[in-house]
């Protein structure tokens, strides 16, 4: 037994051995650089304090600015209607194009806004340049808020009464300061100062992260007391303490507003940016926080739209103090920052735009769309609503985005579920990186579905894309085929792998459902099956069967005229082998450690290690896999590529930083090398990546539920409409009544997607697969095929895939009209109801033809 246990433990040795000799290396590519613009040339200036100026105009509009305020207005030459960048009657926020957050050396974070620090004391300069006009704004601080450049961290007890107390009490007898005001002063001090009984001195307990309105009523102190620095670094001298006197912050940003026909180009080039101070990071910017924003006045209906999920709207002037500020990542751009905690929402951002759209006020109709054209892997969109009531909520209904120039994170010394361990704040460094927003401005009544319709031309003409409409929706099985638990041999562990569905009962499963038009993504087909490893080699997982019997497979679907793709899944490694060494070829976290993704768990709340894990391949050798799997995937048409074209991805590895804008140019790279030899299904796929694929698999018609949506639009859905094939998300595992699923397909020409395996669930009890519950085939074929029927059935009285147009008819109802002029009338609520169209079961509908 002894022999037995030794012969297992060499084996292993040698396997782990043999996967990282020298020949399976994979290579390290080179990172294809981003590609900045430069900024524009400058044919002249506008003086400063010259008032209003037209600074650029065409055919359709015209681009005015305010040379002392900053603001600036596009105007509208048809209609005279006007946007604005600034509210001159709101806070110093509202009249800021600009704020930005920074951190200095010793971790503290900063917010400074364009008015304040810039503006007011006029420290910018205005370029003309075609089409409009660069402002070159230099944000600085007249006086630092770095408290120990204006108070000693100690100060005898004596000094202190002295110079401070005595001070104030001075102050006030003079007349100089109101007793409200000095004791606001005596306040501030007793915030700041502790006084140290056994030593008889007082300390600074707050020199390391005071609030920033306690540091201006300690600089505007030292101001009034004449408190010199000679006398901070004398009061310090006594303990010993040496004081440092930093450079002031300064930030010189040059911000490009220019007219392109209709539109309004808003950009940003941070190579551009000079940073005056070293000693502090610049992280982010807040950019025309107030552009087109509305007052309850100006617009008492409307609606703020944000691409959450498939798309949500939120009503104006519907403040609620019970919803924080709706503010989130575009493509999940935080994912690095938390991906040890469960989301905070089930939907993230797929598609970089925003909006707003108003009526029946003093503004009329009108609103815009804005589209990040390029920094969207690091942008953020934010909306507040105003309120109805005086004093409560914000005073406008307001969308923008911001972006972030350096992505950081706080991270915990002892690991990210401790919270007695210290922190301390890891950075990229300062991203080159354009950011640019395109507003397309309406001055008449608009529509969700308009803006829709809008975006997805703009796609069109971007990606060179040509609309096309399958005849009817199809039949989207996902199967599942190998994968691995562990097993113990003498206490040893090893993976076995077993098929869920072999080529053989997967070919069954085909033939069964012949007359339907079915489309298949078959996962776990390759090396290791779903718990893979590096796949860099198209090795197929041996327990499906062999490869003949999986040509044989393919050839099957073609003549059934059904199309199977295989699933791929390059940038995750569940398990050691083809040469990655995790050190090496894995991603880096913020922690300076390869990440690794653990499963969540409901009992502990937390992600297990003990669980299914996987770490996640550095963009750097992404090319080099891909290249070497399709080396050897030559006899395989049409691929399901699981990672590619979703989610976030970086590498904050120190010493090889890849940035999130050049992990998608990477992306986009092999998306496109793959999609010229491959057909293409797509998981869920980011708005940005659907030109490559022929199917959108998984895409939901649900939001994030944040509290302060009115409305779940399927807005995703309207843009793909005939530029890629799109599915529901699983309906056998969804927990959800089948019929909002059968809803979608008639409203939106999704298909309906089930995912199966031919083998029982019973042998994945007790495994890190055990979370699969109602897949079996042979179980949940009458479900399949009766739902699909039930569609069909409908669809004769449709005939058409092409949506013409889209409506929110009341809470939960939709009405969508197709190309051919046939409605679809669809109730998504659990009760009946009763509209213009006439009366709807709970998840019923209505066919107008």
């Amino acid at each position: 037994m002894i022999g037995l246990a030794v012969a297992l433990l060499a084996v292993i040795l040698i396997w782990n051995g043999v996967s990282k000799i020298p020949g399976m290396r994979i290579k390290a590519e080179k990172v294809p650089e981003t590609k900045t613009e430069m900024l524009k040339e400058a044919s002249g200036t506008f003086e400063a304090g010259s008032g209003e100026v037209l600074a650029a105009e065409n055919g359709t509009k015209k681009l005015y600015l305010n040379t002392d305020t900053l603001d600036f207005r596009v105007e509208d030459t048809a209609t005279g209607k006007s946007f604005s960048a600034l509210k001159a009657e709101g806070s110093v926020e509202d009249r800021s194009l600009m704020r930005i957050t920074f951190v200095g050396e010793d971790g503290t974070f900063l917010y400074w806004n364009a008015y304040e620090y810039c503006v007011s004391h006029q420290t910018y300069t205005i370029d003309k340049i075609e089409n409009g006009f660069r402002i070159n704004l230099n944000l600085k601080e007249t006086d630092s808020y770095r408290i120990n450049e204006y108070v000693p961290q100690r100060i005898t007890k004596e000094r202190y009464e002295e110079r401070f107390l005595n001070g104030l009490d001075e102050l006030e007898a003079q007349g100089t300061l109101k007793e409200d005001e000095a004791k606001r002063y005596r306040d501030s001090l007793d915030l700041v100062y502790a006084f140290h009984s056994e030593e008889g001195y007082y300390y600074n307990r707050l020199s390391l992260s005071p609030p920033i309105s306690t540091v201006r009523q300690m600089v505007q102190l030292t101001k009034l007391l004449n408190y010199t620095t000679e006398e901070l670094i004398e009061d310090n001298g006594v303990f010993n303490i040496s004081v440092t006197i930093e450079e002031p912050g300064s930030f010189i940003i040059p911000l490009e507003v220019t007219l392109d026909q209709n539109d309004l180009i808003v950009n940003l080039v941070t190579n551009a940016i000079v940073n005056e101070n070293p000693y502090y990071m610049l992280t982010r910017i807040d950019l025309l926080t107030c552009f087109g924003a509305v007052t309850p006045a100006e617009a008492e209906e409307g609606y703020i739209f944000v691409p959450d999920g498939s798309g949500a709207l939120l009503a104006l002037n519907n403040f609620n103090a019970s919803y924080g500020t709706y503010s989130r990542a575009v493509y999940d751009n935080t994912y690095y920052n938390d991906f040890y905690y469960m989301p905070s929402y089930p939907e993230t951002l797929h598609m970089p735009i925003y909006g707003i759209l108003y009526d029946k006020g003093s503004k009329g109709n009108g609103g815009y769309l804005a589209i990040i054209e390029n920094g969207a892997d690091l942008a953020f969109i934010t909306a507040t609503l105003a309120s109805m009531e005086n004093g409560s909520g914000s005073a406008y209904n307001r969308v923008y985005s911001s972006f972030d120039v350096a992505k950081y994170a706080q991270v915990s010394i002892l690991g990210p579920y401790d919270s007695s361990g210290g922190l301390f704040l890891k950075s990229t460094g300062m991203m080159d990186t354009d950011y640019r927003i395109r507003y397309k401005l309406f001055t008449d009544e608009t529509t969700y579905y308009d803006m829709a319709e809008i975006y997805r031309d703009y796609l069109i003409e971007q990606y060179n894309l040509e609309p096309h409409y399958e005849e009817q929706a199809k039949l989207y099985l996902e199967v599942t085929g190998a994968l691995s638990i562990k097993e113990y041999i003498m206490g040893i562990s090893h993976n076995k792998e077993l098929s869920m569905t072999n080529y053989k009962q997967l070919s069954e499963i085909l033939d069964d459902l012949k007359d339907y038009p079915l489309t298949v993504s078959y996962l776990g087909v390759f090396d290791g099956g779903l718990d893979h490893k590096l796949m860099n080699k198209a090795k197929l997982a041996k327990t499906n069967g062999t490869k003949k019997q999986l040509t044989s497979l393919i050839d099957q679907a073609k003549a059934n005229g059904q199309e199977l793709f295989l699933q791929v899944d390059f940038t995750k490694i569940y398990e050691n082998g083809n040469g990655f060494q995790q050190k090496k070829h894995a991603a880096y976290n913020f922690n300076d450690s390869p990440i690794e993704i653990y499963e969540y768990l409901l009992s502990t709340g937390i992600f297990s290690k003990g669980s299914r894990t996987y770490y996640i391949l550095s963009p750097r050798y992404l090319t080099s896999v891909v290249d070497n799997f399709m080396k050897n995937a030559k006899d395989y048409d049409s691929l399901y590529v699981e990672d590619l074209a979703k989610g976030f991805y970086a590498d904050y590895n120190k010493r090889n930083l890849v940035t999130p804008e050049e992990a998608q140019l990477i992306l986009d790279e092999n998306l496109q090398k793959l999609s010229a030899e491959k057909k293409l299904a797509l998981n869920n796929p980011e708005i940005d990546k659907i030109r490559y694929g022929a199917y959108a698999v998984n895409i939901s018609r649900k939001t994030s539920g944040f509290g302060s949506i009115a409305v779940e639009i399927p807005f995703r859905q309207l843009v793909m409409n005939g530029l890629i094939s799109y599915t529901t998300l699983d309906i056998n595992e969804s927990g959800v009544n089948k019929n909002y699923f059968l809803l979608q397909a008639l409203e939106l020409g999704s298909s309906l997607k089930f995912t199966v395996t031919a083998e029982s669930l019973d042998q994945l009890k007790n495994t890190r697969h055990s979370s699969y519950i109602s897949r079996e085939y042979g179980q949940i074929r009458e479900d399949i095929v009766t739902l699909y029927k039930a569609y069909e059935e409908e669809f004769s009285k449709i005939g058409c895939m092409e949506i013409a147009n889209h409506e929110a008819l009341l809470n939960g109802v939709f009405k969508t009209t197709y190309a051919n002029g046939v409605q679809v009338i669809t109730n998504y609520n659990m009760y009946p109801v009763t509209c213009e169209e006439g009366d709807l079961n709970a998840l019923g509908y209505l066919i107008l033809q």
